[in-house]
């Protein structure tokens, strides 16, 4: 047999289960992966960007004309797959992405795996132990191979189902359509057009009839339309997951009604990163809508449920987004400092917190949550969402459990602290390890999650409408979307997009422009806002007043022209 060579990037631990008894068989049946490619020119990396932002953003031919794979690397797979009767189903030169379908004993032949079905409870997936090669003739062609481990580590950030706004008045919750919360945040005036915000989801859907109606509601008339690319399909099977896109769509609809709003939907069965990475890929190289702006309330954690060569891949995209100028968005979560990762990591380190991806990337905006109170039409407090104390206490539904959330937040541990947060007082990470009979403690920085905030608890959550019923909905899911709208906004007024904000943003702040809201007062568990920093990892740097942004970011502008 031809030497082959390992696949560093796709290494995988054995699967566990901590709590359920775990089934295997052989694979059968279609498997179908995606090979991640060279770029034809290195990408500049994450560091590099965070110092020095691109000054105008690339269009989509001209980062295919620097960046596209190369030919022979396209070539090569071709070659690739007929040897081993793997069909090519789709190959994107721009994107770097091949994708390859074939029977499962020829995927584990192709790819040199133990390719197996595992059975956790209701839960089925792909998995295997043995590390990917590939021949020769693919070193530095693939760097990435997608779809060989199906686990569901990909979920949304909203804890619970949307509640009656009747139930809500009853038991004294208030709640606000999203245009009167971008009113108490002072977004500027305009409404998008002329832009496209792009809604990133994995499964689930919305009811055009539900969006109308809660358009209706809040009294906006869009003068843009919503595209859907993907399926949108509603059922009772993905309740959960329907609600998060019913919010989603809603809130950045109704801030945003000139602007085309597109809902990428990756249709996912398993919940894979390999889905995931699918949906995020399709909305960074629509050449037919070109968004500026990506909303997503989906995520994976950090530490124990994944390997850092499979973030490393969602990075390069993200460096992608930094490159043509697209902003995006992500939700920190729901569950405050704590997440729900193994006890025991494949290194055994013990993990006693860990930080949600993609807000832990540097590249993104990281959209934490806050109590929202006011007072007639004006912002009177905020403090750190933090109902976590107060389970069941209002008497709602177990299932209603986003009443006893909390913005998460924290310290990255598999990505640096950027040189936009030095200074900013990122904590330092501390870590221990159970070594020779004893605890080892370590402390390392890394980059501070979330970057900013905005309204999203339930006690002050936003109106929508969900499967014919008008409710109200909250979470960082609903953070997350209420920046982009506002990001949405600023490009139009500017008249150029603000790509990533980030460095910007944290310049503005440093320099003194009241750009945002700090929030001292609260904690999500582990970590505490207060005024002795500029930043916390609850709420960031706060939430924002979108006029004065828009101000400051001006002044930068002028400077870089």
């Amino acid at each position: 047999m031809a030497p082959r060579i390992p696949l560093a990037q796709s290494a995988r631990v054995s699967p566990a289960s901590l709590h359920l008894p775990l089934r295997s068989r052989a694979a059968t049946g279609l498997v179908e992966v995606t090979l991640v490619l060279r770029h034809g020119a290195p990408l500049p990396t994450v560091e590099e960007l965070c110092a020095n932002p691109p000054r105008r953003p690339l269009t989509h031919e001209e980062f295919e004309a620097k960046y596209g794979t190369p030919p022979k690397h396209l070539a090569a797979v071709r070659r690739f797959a007929k040897s081993h009767r793997l069909t090519i189903t789709s190959e994107r030169r721009d994107r770097g992405c091949v994708t390859l379908q074939g029977a499962a004993a020829a995927m584990c032949k192709a790819f040199g795996v133990d390719l197996r079905r595992f059975t956790q409870g209701r839960t089925s997936y792909l998995s295997h132990t043995k590390p990917v090669t590939l021949p020769r003739a693919l070193r530095g062609v693939v760097e990435w191979v997608l779809g060989l481990d199906t686990r569901p580590l990909v979920t949304h950030n909203a804890a619970s189902l949307p509640i009656p706004r009747e139930a809500a008045k009853q038991v004294g919750l208030r709640s606000y359509t999203a245009p009167q919360v971008a009113s108490l945040y002072r977004y500027p005036q305009n409404q998008g057009e002329g832009q496209c915000v792009g809604v990133i989801e994995l499964a689930g859907g919305y009811r055009p009839s539900d969006l109308e109606a809660s358009l209706k509601s809040a009294g906006v008339k869009r003068t843009a339309p919503v595209v859907n690319v993907g399926p949108n399909k509603v059922g009772i099977l993905h309740t959960a997951s329907d609600a998060e896109v019913t919010m989603d769509v809603e809130l950045v609809a109704a801030v945003c009604p000139a602007a085309r709003v597109v809902v990428y939907n990756a249709g996912s069965k398993d919940y894979s990163l390999r889905d995931y990475h699918r949906v995020l890929a399709e909305a960074l190289s629509d050449r037919e809508n070109r968004p500026s702006v990506l909303t997503t309330s989906w995520s994976f954690y950090e530490g124990s449920l994944i390997q850092q060569g499979e973030e490393g891949v969602f990075e390069r995209l993200f460096v992608e987004a930094a490159l043509l100028g697209i902003t995006v968005c992500a939700a920190s979560g729901d569950l405050g400092s704590q997440v729900p990762v193994n006890a025991v990591s494949p290194t055994g380190a013990i993990t006693l917190a860990a930080t949600s991806y993609p807000a832990a990337s540097a590249l993104v905006l990281g959209c934490g949550g806050t109590t929202l109170e006011a007072v007639g039409d004006v912002l009177h407090h905020e403090r750190v969402w933090n109902r976590l104390g107060e389970a069941m206490s209002m008497g709602l539904l177990g299932r209603m459990s986003t009443a006893a959330g909390a913005s998460s937040g924290g310290v990255s541990t598999m990505n640096a602290l950027p040189l936009y947060q030095q200074g900013m007082g990122v904590p330092d990470l501390v870590r221990s390890s159970w070594k020779n009979g004893a605890f080892d403690v370590s402390r390392s920085t890394g980059r501070g999650v979330p970057d900013v905030a905005a309204n999203a608890d339930l006690h002050t959550g936003y109106q929508i409408v969900f499967k014919g019923q008008q409710g109200v909905a909250a979470g960082t899911s609903a953070a997350a979307p209420m920046w982009a709208a506002l990001i949405v906004r600023l490009n139009e007024a500017l008249g150029e997009r603000v790509g990533f904000l980030n460095p910007r943003l944290y310049t503005l702040v440093t320099e003194g422009e009241a750009v945002v809201r700090r929030i001292t007062q609260g904690g999500n568990g582990a970590y505490f806002a207060s005024e002795e920093t500029l930043w916390n990892a609850c709420t960031g740097l706060g939430t924002p007043d979108g006029e004065a942004l828009l101000a400051g970011l001006r002044k930068l502008l002028r400077r870089k022209h």
